[in-house]
């Protein structure tokens, strides 16, 4: 392998790295996803790493995806991206503080997500299982 080949790579995989922590946050409870994002802006954070995550290990050629999970991909990305603005912004609210994130990570238009990211996840188990052993062989 060449070294803009390993580079293409190494980007590829972290960027999928990324893209599985946040769909993994994703698929968790509104505490447990602001716990896991430190309560700071979660709803912003999920939807732009999720959304980055996905997009970015797609642009990357998508080395070892198949069709269907890339598809899979986009739709939770539209999805993600049709989210309405009281999800992402509690009108009133520190979206900074533990209140504010869970507030906002409780409305209603998450929980689909939520679903959605469990079953992207099973769906991509034989990619997320070459990305461990890629980052196993470093």
């Amino acid at each position: 392998m060449n070294s803009n080949n390993q580079i293409d790579r190494e980007e590829f995989e972290n960027c999928f790295l990324h893209f599985v922590d946040a769909l993994r946050v994703l698929s968790h409870d509104a505490a447990t996803q602001c716990e896991e994002m430190g309560n700071y802006n979660t709803p912003w954070e999920i939807q732009h790493d999720a959304s980055g995550g996905g997009l970015g290990s797609l642009r990357l050629s998508a080395l070892y995806l198949s069709w269907e999970q890339a598809e899979q991909i986009v739709d939770l990305v539209a999805s993600l991206r049709r989210l309405p603005q009281e999800a992402l912004s509690v009108p009133h609210m520190k979206i900074t503080s533990q209140v504010g994130c869970i507030t906002g990570m409780s409305h209603p238009a998450w929980e689909p997500l939520r679903k959605e990211a469990e079953q992207l996840l099973q769906l991509l188990e034989p990619a997320i299982q070459r990305n461990e052993a890629y980052f196993q062989n470093q």
